[in-house]
């Protein structure tokens, strides 16, 4: 398989979790490495919509830190390091609240292992995801279209605001299966095909590393598409959101809207 895999340079692994039917091993990302691959995507299975009444943030917790001590035996926890949730679009529409609770706990927990978490699913929930406070820092969008797209950018994948997770290293976009009516095929094996920022991405040799904190007194002009919890995770401001917040009541009000152009003091 991967002596046609072409152009193509990393790979998804599903590191495992409560609902994955394959688990990769820390050998077969070895395997892979030595036949080219560089990078890799990271993605952990939760739990799907046969387990409804485990939707809830104390599993997301839970999951998080499964997730975290899975990675572990990878070697893949440097500080920054991105993995995502797989959040199935059946699994939301069975239980939207549930799942979104869920899907957050699991993001807050491999958060404060250091991590970087995103999720995968489709627009819907992703979209319905992007109003929480605390969301995912990146996404990888699940959007199949049938013909060469113009354009191979995660940023322009159909269906997604392009005001939502706007900035590099914020998105994926699986963008088919079937390609001018031909299935997508390496090794005879049917595939999904997906491009990607390279800040989703890990491999070897590639250790992550979050910008340092500012110096005292700075402070930051909101762009287009930020959050408080995305600049607080940006500057690794210690109180998170929450002390960017009360140390900028005088400009933002809701501490869920915030504009392009203001002017944020920095702890």
């Amino acid at each position: 398989m991967l002596t046609e895999i072409g152009g193509g340079n990393w790979w998804n692994v599903y590191i495992g979790g409560p609902e994955a039917t394959h688990r990769w091993q820390p050998e077969d990302v070895k395997a892979y490495e030595h036949a080219g691959i560089s990078r890799f995507l990271l993605c952990y299975v939760g739990r799907q919509s046969d387990h409804l009444s485990l939707l809830n943030a104390a599993q997301g917790t839970a999951d998080g830190k499964d997730a975290v001590q899975i990675l572990k035996t990878f070697g893949m926890t440097a500080h920054g390091t991105p993995v995502c949730l797989d959040l199935e679009k059946r699994t939301f529409d069975a239980a939207p609240h549930g799942s979104l609770d869920y899907a957050v706990a699991w993001c807050q927990a491999v958060r404060q292992a250091g991590l970087r978490p995103g999720v995968y699913s489709n627009p819907g929930p992703l979209q319905a995801l992007h109003e929480r406070a605390d969301r995912p820092d990146w996404v990888w969008i699940a959007s199949w279209i049938r013909h060469t797209p113009a354009s191979l950018d995660p940023h322009q994948a159909t269906g997604m605001p392009a005001s939502m997770w706007p900035n590099q290293g914020q998105r994926v976009w699986q963008y088919a299966g079937i390609i001018n009516g031909k299935a997508c095929t390496v090794g005879g094996f049917d595939v999904e095909i997906d491009v990607a920022d390279p800040g989703c991405l890990v491999g070897t040799g590639v250790v992550p590393h979050p910008p340092p904190p500012p110096p005292h007194g700075h402070t930051y002009t909101v762009q287009h598409g930020d959050t408080l919890a995305a600049i607080a995770r940006k500057f690794s401001i210690a109180g998170g959101w929450q002390q960017l917040f009360d140390l900028n009541r005088d400009v933002v009000k809701d501490p869920d809207v915030i504009h392009a152009g203001e002017v944020l003091k920095l702890p």
